[in-house]
């Protein structure tokens, strides 16, 4: 029974709005489920329940990073994006991640611009964030939008072998009504099987009692 994975991308929005594109319609592609929070604006703290239970309904968690660190939570300890990705770890979600090389960032910053495609705020943060994640074994360097392309269909050709929980299509469910029907025959019979056992049980008691009592008299007749 094939299953849709639901994957929930994460990464920074303005400066990687292709790439998540790209990302949605290679995970549609492969049939599956993409996930994100486009319709949510990262300002409000109050948002991280919501991103909590969309992170935890989904089997796996893909984040993309490219030149910017992202709108910051309430107390400035980290970015949404970054939060996410820690997160998902925490509660031992499958994570894949695509790092944009220096040659990509630099060919966004080429369409796109110095402000809109590289992190000005925070780039310590950034920097860290990057260097971190770039240390862990669960990571692809991409060049360009083919290697994304690529990246996550080898991604969830691997995170298809593990055994998560995934969306099944309804013509793919069991005949629900068919297996009631047939565990309630089952039932009626072991049923009629119990009762048929007792009334043997019942008869060879009665008949070991008469012999027993027969046993009794000839007893009292040889004596």
């Amino acid at each position: 029974m094939r299953k849709k994975l639901q994957v929930f991308i994460s990464s920074t929005f303005t400066d990687l709005k292709e790439e998540r594109q790209i990302a949605v319609k290679s995970i549609l592609n492969a049939g599956h489920i993409p996930a994100g929070m486009e319709l949510f604006t990262a300002s409000d703290d109050s948002q991280l329940d919501i991103i909590k239970r969309w992170i935890e309904e989904s089997d796996a968690y893909m984040l993309i990073i490219g030149g910017r660190y992202g709108s910051l939570l309430k107390d400035k300890s980290k970015s949404f994006t970054h939060w996410e990705y820690d997160y998902a770890g925490e509660i031992k979600k499958p994570r894949f991640v695509f790092v944009l090389s220096d040659s990509f960032i630099q060919n966004k910053v080429n369409s796109l611009g110095y402000k809109d495609a590289l992190e000005h705020d925070n780039q310590q943060m950034h920097k860290e964030f990057r260097e971190n994640i770039l240390s862990s074994k669960l990571i692809a360097l991409v060049d360009d939008n083919k290697d994304i392309q690529i990246s996550i269909f080898k991604s969830l050709r691997e995170i298809e072998q593990k055994n998560l929980s995934g969306w099944v299509s309804g013509k793919d469910v069991p005949d629900v009504k068919g297996l009631m029907e047939e565990n309630e025959r089952l039932l009626s019979e072991n049923a009629k099987i119990i009762a048929e056992n007792d009334k043997i049980k019942e008869s060879q008691g009665v008949m070991k009692k008469d012999y027993l009592n027969k046993c009794t008299q000839d007893l009292h007749l040889i004596n």
